[in-house]
């Protein structure tokens, strides 16, 4: 029997679960709760255990099944067949032959961030594809029992074949592709087998069914394992996000009793004063030196519990964002692995029909006609035209990547809150939020000088290493994006207190804001394109997304100082990058794209970016596209670009 073997998914392990919430900032205050808490968190504890014990005793089961872990640039083979040691000379030849056959070389798809050709980012595609691959795997048993009762059915000739071309036609009418359909065909001609002899038989139990048992057998565990750890960081994403929403509710009641205290404590103050224009006041609310040193101490304990609160709900941020990012990366890795089991499998099914098929010819001059209508289905079967069918048909639209800006109390300048501590809540949440910036980008230092190392010398890191700095420097850029739209946020609010113009910033267009289910404000950051780009697709040339540039006014500014990473890198690198290529490709697009008209330069206009064009006025340009938000593509002297249409006129 032959032995299926499969790599590891160890990679796709979750994130642990969330560790317990620290203590309520009622606590915190100095209420008397420690009971409750200490039971809350010894439930939560023993909660925890349990799911490592768990998760422990699921890794040690896939140690049997799997031989190591999975790690992209490079998809690994999902299966490999070997042959089996068997002593008959009949069974290994043919043997030898499916093992060469099954060891076929495959494209590999590349980085592991690179989009896939099933589905973009995402869990509705990868539900929509979990699905699809289920159908395939249901798809291959009941072929399997089907080829098996084939097998049997040659004993008992056309009686039997009759009954089993129905059952295949069933079971492949929900096929999609070549492979299936010649599937299709094959039951078709089922029929037309009615003298089948022995030898026939034992070829097709031993060459076709048992390696089909073994393909599906080792498939469905597979499948099964990269569910499993996609499900995990699931779980995982949604226990950091609770944490996260707990421990807001709790940061913003903190903050409401430190305000409550505050207003109070400049009361108390006044009242003991004692001040002539203010005597009937004095007389009704006079409070004494003891009330007073009681409500100091109260609010000193509510400054401290809004600032652990405060901390508390921004660690719990950071540690959610990071879930969903783990998340993010076991979708995408898990849908690339359920697409190499998709395409090992189409391969299989085309090599099992092309075996089955040579069978047939070797019968005689019985099965002639019938293996003559069975050529062309076969031998027409295109796993990458199937591929392509299946994209069209069950592919999903690329939704946004989005991540959950931290939201203070302080940032919102509709809730009541003194307008000294107000900012110097601003002030300190700005100086987290730089001190994790700063850390990032060090960090991001380091692992692009690994990665460049890396690149220079192919043989200094296993493929693992590669991937990991990959996934890293991936990561980095998310969580760079994350820090940099919540510094914007309370910058801004900060210059709205201290009466500047708010800055232009490359985020701002793409932070929306809304309610949430306990009525407070929620920022969510929809993530744009060319900060989720990679490398690779820069590279490859694709066309920058200036649909989203805004009004065609004029006014669009570069990237402020203070937004770093994507100011260097996106001017510096990436947009030199693309700029050379879009050079390259400004001739073949002028000399391809008619020109639906001229217009004249009336204004100097300076380009912004590095696909505009430079206008002074008089200049010609030809008009080769007119978009809907104002801003136009045309060719001056020989470079195409976009450039606004209430700088120019048009020549009639």
């Amino acid at each position: 029997m032959r032995h299926v073997h499969a790599q590891a998914v160890g990679a796709f392990d979750a994130p642990p679960p969330p560790p317990p919430c620290a203590r309520s900032c009622d606590t915190l205050a100095g209420h008397d709760d420690f009971d409750d808490d200490d039971e809350e968190v010894a439930a939560a504890t023993a909660a925890a255990e349990k799911a490592e014990k768990s998760e422990k005793a699921d890794k040690e089961e896939h140690v049997g099944l799997f031989k190591r872990a999975i790690s992209a640039p490079t998809i690994p083979r999902v299966l490999v067949l070997r042959r089996r040691k068997d002593s008959d000379e009949a069974s290994s030849a043919s043997y030898s032959t499916w093992g060469r056959g099954s060891r076929a070389s495959m494209a590999r798809p590349g980085s592991a961030l690179r989009r896939s050709k099933y589905m973009p980012e995402g869990q509705n595609g990868f539900e929509e594809l979990r699905r699809y691959i289920k159908q395939g795997g249901d798809f291959c048993k009941d072929l399997t029992s089907i080829l098996q009762e084939r097998a049997e059915a040659e004993q008992v000739y056309a009686k039997s074949l009759a009954k089993l071309s129905s059952k295949l036609l069933k079971a492949s009418k929900d096929s999609v592709g070549s492979v299936g359909q010649a599937w299709q065909r094959i039951g078709t001609e089922m029929e037309c087998q009615g003298e089948i002899h022995r030898t026939f038989a034992v070829a097709l139990s031993e060459e076709v069914v048992k390696p089909l048992k073994q393909l599906v057998d080792s498939q469905h565990r597979i499948r099964k394992s990269v569910e499993s750890s996609v499900d995990k960081t699931a779980k995982s994403l949604s226990e950091w996000r609770q944490a996260e929403a707990k421990s807001k509710k709790t940061s913003f009641m903190c903050a409401r009793d430190n305000e409550k205290l505050q207003d109070a404590m400049v009361e108390g103050r006044q009242s003991t004063r004692g001040s002539s224009l203010h005597l009937h006041h004095a007389v009704h609310n006079k409070m004494s030196e003891k009330d007073v040193a009681k409500l100091e101490t109260k609010r000193r304990k509510a400054e401290d519990s809004v600032k652990k609160a405060d901390v508390e709900y921004y660690t719990f941020c950071i540690r959610a964002e990071r879930a969903r990012l783990e998340w993010e990366t076991a979708v995408l890795r898990g849908s690339y692995c359920l697409q190499a089991i998709e395409e090992e499998r189409l391969q299989n099914l085309k090599e099992l029909g092309s075996m089955y098929l040579r069978h047939l010819k070797e019968m005689g001059p019985k099965m002639v006609q019938s293996t003559d209508r069975l050529n062309e289905p076969v031998q027409n079967c295109d796993v990458a035209t199937d591929i392509q069918t299946v994209v069209s048909l069950k592919g999903t639209g690329q939704p946004p990547s989005e991540q959950l800006l931290p939201d203070f109390y302080a940032e919102h300048v509709t809730l009541g809150m003194n307008r000294d501590r107000r900012k110097q809540a601003l002030v300190k949440v700005m100086q987290l939020i730089k001190q994790d910036l700063e850390r990032e980008r060090r960090s991001k230092q380091g692992v692009e000088n690994l990665a460049r190392a890396l690149q220079q010398t192919p043989n200094f890191g296993a493929e693992d290493s590669q991937q990991n700095v990959t996934e890293k420097l991936h990561h980095m850029r998310a969580m760079l994006t994350y820090l940099e739209a919540a510094r914007y946020k309370v910058q801004s609010v900060l210059a709205e207190l201290e009466g500047r113009p708010n800055q232009a910033h490359p985020l701002s267009s793409h932070i929306i804001v809304h309610r949430d289910r306990q009525g407070l404000q929620q920022s969510i950051l929809k993530v744009p394109p060319w900060v989720r780009k990679d490398s690779l697709d820069q590279m490859n040339g694709d066309s920058p997304d200036w649909m989203d540039r805004g009004a065609a006014d004029g006014n669009s500014v570069q990237p402020d100082s203070d937004f770093d990473e994507f100011s260097s890198q996106g001017s510096e690198k990436d947009f030199n990058g693309s700029l050379i290529i879009s050079e390259c490709a400004s001739t073949t697009q002028a000399s391809n794209n008619p020109s639906v008209g001229t217009c004249r330069a009336l204004y100097q206009y300076a380009a912004n970016l590095y696909d505009e064009l430079n206008l002074n006025p008089g200049d010609v340009i030809n008009i080769h596209d007119k978009q809907d938000d104002g801003w136009w593509l045309g060719e001056l002297n020989g470079t195409v670009g976009i450039f606004p249409a209430t700088y120019v006129e048009e020549i009639k």
